[in-house]
């Protein structure tokens, strides 16, 4: 049964946490700026302090609500790297549709010095495959991992869905824009950046936010139609960063185009455009689900996980 009580405190939790990790990152930065200098900027420090922390909290997280692999989606290595194998190709294959639709609208333009370097190109793609996984590891973990299994155990799988969806967008946009010089740095410069990285979010992108936010929903829905199945969630993240970065890289946007308002300004790639296509992926997945809920569900493979299709 719904429980507004329930559900509320389930979604001001994660931003305890959030905060906590913030502020744990503007306290600590400070000290390590003075032992290490200037060799690394103060506003990267705190930045990557924050994404530390936050990553590390999973730990007590699992912990507190008796999480095991399995409630988190992991199963056997073996069966998380295929998971991630078969999820590059198919994230890759949703963007590079989107990119293409975008192109075709004339919202972004190729670059034909680009592509006069192919092998440049290519470097670029690889790269981008590589910072994919790297991101979608740490996102996926956090987001469609730990607290995703959190909020299903405490609050149910509505609340898990939208709830971690929503802080998965929201924390995009958490960035600041003091870029303090080493000279400026102060014990409360941290906290500075950190406040001005609040402050933006009543400003955010509108577009951006509920294509990330749906972008989510699809992920997290991923989790609910193959419990064990986090490596998907993973793959498919990785290879959407993939060609975002490869499709940004090879062509320009078009600000004065006609529909150029389907892309928001987070990154000049998604936007109104990418949330209807998620909408649609989402009830394609959504119909998908319902069309397995029967006797097959049940089904358990000789690990003791249930088999799995995609």
């Amino acid at each position: 049964m719904f429980s507004l009580r329930t559900f509320t405190l389930a979604a001001l939790t994660p931003l305890l946490v959030v905060l906590l990790c913030a502020s744990l990152a503007a306290l600590l930065a400070y000290p390590i700026f003075l032992i290490a200098g200037d060799g690394i900027r103060f506003h990267t420090l705190v930045n990557r302090s924050g994404h530390l922390f936050l990553l590390l909290s999973i730990i007590p997280a699992a912990k507190f609500f008796s999480l095991r692999r399995g409630d988190i989606g992991v199963g056997n290595k073996s069966e998380l790297s295929r998971q991630v194998a078969i999820g590059i190709p198919l994230g890759a294959a949703m963007l590079a549709l989107h990119a293409l639709a975008l192109i075709a609208l004339e919202v972004r333009e190729i670059d034909m010095d680009a592509w006069s370097n192919i092998n440049r190109l290519g470097s670029i793609a690889l790269k981008a495959l590589g910072i994919g996984l790297i991101v979608a590891i740490i996102e996926e973990t956090i987001f469609r991992g730990v607290l995703f299994a959190a909020l299903r155990k405490t609050a149910g799988t509505v609340a898990a869905v939208l709830v971690s969806s929503f802080y998965f967008a929201l924390l995009h946009f958490l960035r600041s824009d003091l870029k303090p010089a080493p000279t400026d740095v102060e014990w409360n410069t941290g906290f500075r950046i950190v406040g001005d990285a609040l402050s933006h979010l009543p400003a955010l992108d509108p577009s951006s936010f509920l294509a990330l936010f749906l972008a989510g929903v699809f992920l997290a829905w991923i989790r609910t139609a193959f419990p064990v199945g986090l490596g998907y969630c993973i793959g498919i993240h990785a290879g959407w960063v993939c060609i975002i970065k490869t499709t940004k890289a090879a062509t320009n946007g078009v600000p004065s185009g006609y529909w150029s308002f389907l892309t928001g300004s987070y990154d000049g790639m998604i936007g109104y455009l990418t949330a209807a296509w998620m909408s649609v992926l989402i009830l394609l997945l959504v119909i998908r689900i319902r069309r397995r809920s029967g006797p097959e569900k049940d089904r358990k493979s000789p690990d003791g996980f249930a088999k799995e299709s995609i």
